[in-house]
Parts: C-alpha cells; structure tokens; sequence
C-alpha cells in the first residue's frame, strides 16, 4: 500500500490476490489434470471453492491490465483506482483466512521480532 505509482500498487495488489487464490487452491486440495484447459487461477479457485466465485469474477476483470502492467504496457491506473482494489484485496485475503482458519492469521510483533 505504500508503493506511491498506482500502476505499481496495483500490480502488488493484484500478485497477493494471486497467492490468496494460491492457498484457496491448497487448502481444498484442488488440483488440475495434467494438460488442462484453464490454467487461470482464478478458474481454478471458482471450481474448487464455489464461495470464491464473486471474488473470482472480480479479479479475472483485472487480468488484461495486470498482463499488460506485466509486459511493459502502459495502462493508466488512477491512484483512487488502485487504492479501492488494493481494499478489495485486503477483504479477500481476510475471506482466504477465514477459509483457512485461525493458525492463518497475521500475528502482531513485539517489539523484540517476537509473536504476540
């Protein structure tokens, strides 16, 4: 979130979207044939956890800017723009906790490195 180029924000975003998905996928132990169709994450996540469809659809809309950002493509993203999805991540990587349970969750520090 503190990446000041939105483009940048974005692409950061949209990377740990990625990985939620990624453990969505693990954790209900989804796995794809060998040579299958659809290799999208996104796909993969909507088959294997249908609670996960919304968020789904939601991301895939963002593929073509993400590649296009990934290749050097200039694609205008507004700081509002990447800011509101950067939010919409956060609550999806909250529902991929939820999912995952509680052992997931993110663990203030102390002031020592250590777990509170």
């Amino acid at each position: 979130m503190g990446e000041p180029d939105p483009r940048e924000r974005f692409r950061a975003g949209y990377l740990a979207a990625l990985r939620g998905a990624g453990a969505v996928l693990a954790v209900t132990s989804a796995s794809a044939p060998a040579r299958a169709k659809n290799r999208s994450a996104w796909v993969l996540m909507a088959r294997a956890a249908p609670e996960f469809v919304m968020w789904s659809d939601y991301f895939a809309g963002f593929s073509a800017t993400r590649a296009a950002l990934e290749a050097g493509i200039n694609r205008d993203v507004a700081p509002a723009e990447a800011d509101e999805f950067c939010g919409r991540v956060g609550a999806f990587l909250h529902d991929v906790e939820d999912l995952i349970g509680d052992d997931s969750r993110l663990r203030p520090m102390d002031t020592a490195g250590k777990t509170a």
